[in-house]
């Protein structure tokens, strides 16, 4: 029951977070209110939470700040625990050997500019995910980020071009050995993936639009990162069912717009 519990709180964790596109408008001076959050914001800034993961023990808090009409930076931290539920709600006893911690932190600038009907994307992303057990730690340093420019055909319809890539740059574990360095360099030549996206976006409010388009691996068809590419939940479904299958040797099972190469998904903004 806990092995399950952990399993699926991490893909639960993996699948559930993600953000494409353009900039949100900043809310009002004061809380407010959205679908999954609360949160405050000041003059250039917004603090906020997803109280429902909180109660299902993946604790959570996000911090942007605009620079401007352009420009916004986020930094977004979880810590997951996947025994909270049945520790707390379930009043199981946990063995402190048993007990496993998932970190999660995600910070990344994001610019958006305009040059007549042109629209100029840039997105650099640090990720650092972290396994925590009573035995030490482990901690990877994954960037990724694209570069995109696209053309607006209509005042809220744009098509698009971006091109993305990452790599593992570093892992820091709390019992390090003589042969981790020689592991990290080849893991960073081994992990590097380079992707091509082109299609079409629809803001069709000021929060959320619509993106249909086509990817192209460009590069690292066999990279372990290949299989976190993209930023919308679209994007992981696709990886983790890629990921599923592949390594199960089976021919991967063809669900339009979600399994395929084209897709289509509904989250396309900062």
């Amino acid at each position: 029951m806990r092995k399950m519990m952990i399993i699926f709180t991490f893909i639960f964790f993996v699948v559930a977070f993600g953000e494409v596109s353009a900039i949100r408008n900043k809310h009002e001076k004061g809380f407010f209110v959205e679908f999954s959050s609360v949160g405050y914001a000041l003059d250039d800034s917004e603090l906020s939470s997803q109280p429902l993961l909180d109660i299902l023990g993946a604790f959570n808090f996000n911090y942007r700040h605009y620079l401007g009409e352009n420009t916004v930076l986020s930094f977004t931290t979880y810590f997951i625990d996947p025994l909270f539920i049945g520790r707390v709600y379930m009043q199981e006893e946990v063995n402190s050997n048993e007990q496993v911690y998932f970190s999660y932190s995600e910070n990344y600038i994001f610019s958006n500019f305009f040059f007549k009907d042109f629209s100029f994307k840039t997105y650099f992303n640090i990720v650092l995910p972290g396994l925590i057990t009573n035995q030490g730690y482990v901690f990877a340093l994954v960037p990724k980020g694209f570069i995109g420019i696209g053309r607006y055909i209509m005042d809220n319809i744009e098509i698009f071009g971006t091109i993305e890539c990452g790599t593992i740059f570093n892992i820091f574990t709390s019992n390090p050995d003589e042969e981790m360095d020689e592991y990290v360099r080849k893991l960073r030549d081994d992990s590097f993936y380079s992707t091509l996206k082109l299609g079409l976006n629809w803001y069709y409010d000021n929060y959320s639009g619509i993106e249909i388009g086509y990817r192209f691996l460009l590069y690292g068809k066999s990279s372990y990162l290949s299989f976190i590419q993209g930023v919308s939940f679209t994007d992981w479904v696709y990886n983790i069912v890629s990921l599923y299958y592949q390594s199960n040797n089976q021919e991967t099972i063809m669900i339009p717009f979600i399994t395929t190469d084209y897709y289509l998904t509904f989250s396309t903004k900062f």
